[in-house]
């Protein structure tokens, strides 16, 4: 019998691969993270694209998966400049052998900090800095008190932070509003310490357009991507007003660069170079204002698209409907937006228990909160949708944009371990005890939360529920 037990224990890569590798998804225990390494690979490969074709920069952020596997395929192989966001310490630390390889090739490296920089996070920052070297970590700033920070960082690390000013591009979580006088203020202070006293570099303006997961379709989606291009454009061209210098960048010393995006907003560029699809007679307006925004923001800064539950989405992702499909099963449809096949990460389940005497009739998983996850998402009001089992999410083609999915199964309650499955559809297939489901979560960043590992699979193989690989991941702060 395969002994287990150490599944949730901190093994070594090696000897979890050998544990699981080889096994299909219905002989391993539960709850698991499950993730598709084609729907990965596919949906990182269309975000470069995109920003290659349209000549902007992109930052990738790891908070979600927290691996090197997918932060390797976010990056890219061809790149020469490895820039990426972590919202945790532990997230750079973690990915530092990959982040040294890439330097040892010749590339260079810049973490980016994606909190505003807090006192006891100085240290630690700068240790990372003193291992990768000069230009390797961005800090964000948002307020005059932790300038006094940064010559913590500058003694361990032996150089200078870059600093991004967080702009509050509407989201209202964190950042300074472009129009602002506190931003003025913090700028008049911010640029003598930075051209001056050596204490940081200005790189440019941040914002994270969290807001955009309310939208509902792509050209929404696009609307607020040049929305907080336009509030970046504001803020860098009141930091050369204050220096007296043009904001052309043919007549500066240097260009800011302009980092804009979350998911939906981010990916929405890529509707603008999809070969495969016309746009939306309705969609022109915003389309064409978004090119308009990139083309100025280009003209004197350099333009930056950062984004991170893309690799794997989400249902709250599928509910914008913000971005174009990357898989083929869908490239058929008269709308070629993204669906349950483009979703990379599903939770296996098990059923323990049946109550087909409730109304509507329920079934439980050993699999609640901790597992999937708490996060409401607005398309429906449960907790995860579940597939039909033992099928990898490349066969699955409805669309999330209803609360309907093939099983016509959906997690209607949890608690910290108990997943409650309710029955929405007449036809939704019988469950038994002992039966395994997979579970799209809401959220994808907070499902994975829980797991030390990923096991792997490949719907792009001839067994697609066998698992190829396990992908450890960074836990803790």
């Amino acid at each position: 019998m395969d002994d287990f037990r150490g599944q949730h224990s901190p093994l070594s890569k090696e000897s979890l691969k050998t544990m699981f590798v080889g096994k299909e998804l219905d002989q391993i225990p539960t709850p698991a993270a499950v993730v598709d390494r084609a729907v990965v690979r596919r949906n990182c490969l269309q975000m470069l694209v995109a920003c290659d074709a349209l000549g902007v920069s992109f930052r990738p952020h790891i908070k979600t998966h927290k691996t090197i596997e997918v932060t390797r395929m976010q990056i890219g192989d061809s790149a020469k400049n490895v820039n990426i966001i972590v919202s945790t310490v532990a997230e750079a630390e973690y990915v530092m052998p990959y982040l040294r390889d890439c330097q040892k090739q010749g590339k260079t490296v810049n973490i980016l900090y994606g909190i505003p920089l807090p006192p006891s996070q100085a240290q630690r920052l700068g240790r990372i800095g003193s291992e990768l070297g000069p230009g390797s970590i961005s800090v964000l700033i948002d307020n005059s008190d932790q300038l006094s920070i940064l010559p913590a960082f500058q003694e361990v690390a032996g150089f200078s932070a870059h600093i991004f000013i967080k702009i509050d591009a509407g989201y209202g979580r964190a950042g300074l509003d472009p129009n602002s006088e506190t931003l003025k203020a913090l700028l008049e202070v911010v640029l003598p310490i930075t051209e001056a006293e050596g204490f940081g570099h200005l790189s440019g303006f941040y914002s994270h357009a969290g807001h955009s997961y309310g939208v509902a379709s792509g050209d929404e989606a696009m609307e607020h991507l040049s929305g907080e291009i336009e509030n970046l454009v504001i803020a860098a061209s009141l930091a050369d007003k204050l220096l007296g210098r043009s904001h052309k960048h043919n007549e500066r010393t240097a260009r800011y660069v302009l980092s804009v995006g979350a998911t939906p907003s981010a990916t929405s560029i890529q509707h603008l170079v999809h070969a495969n699809r016309s746009l939306p007679a309705a969609w022109v307006t915003e389309s064409d204002r978004l090119r308009k925004w990139i083309v100025h923001a280009q003209d004197f800064c350099q333009l930056e698209i950062h984004a991170g539950v893309y690799p794997f989405l989400d249902n709250q992702q599928l509910a914008t409907q913000a971005s174009p499909s990357s898989s083929t099963t869908t490239m058929a449809t008269a709308r070629h937006s993204i669906s349950f096949p483009d979703i990379a990460l599903t939770i296996l389940a098990e059923v323990a228990s049946l109550y087909m005497h409730r109304n509507p009739p329920e079934a439980l998983v050993a699999a609640g909160s901790l597992a999937l996850g708490r996060e409401p998402c607005k398309s429906y009001s449960g907790w995860g949708v579940v597939s039909d089992w033992s099928v990898s999410t490349a066969m699955t083609t409805k669309s999330c944009t209803v609360p309907t999915t093939r099983s016509g199964w959906e997690v209607g309650r949890v608690s910290q371990e108990h997943g409650i499955l309710h029955r929405v559809s007449d036809d939704a297939p019988d469950l038994q005890v002992g039966s395994k489901v997979r579970v799209w979560p809401n959220h994808a960043c907070v499902a994975g939360a829980s797991f030390d590992f990923y096991v792997v699979v490949d719907s792009d193989s001839p067994r697609p529920n066998q698992i190829v690989d396990v992908w450890t991941r960074c836990r803790g702060w």
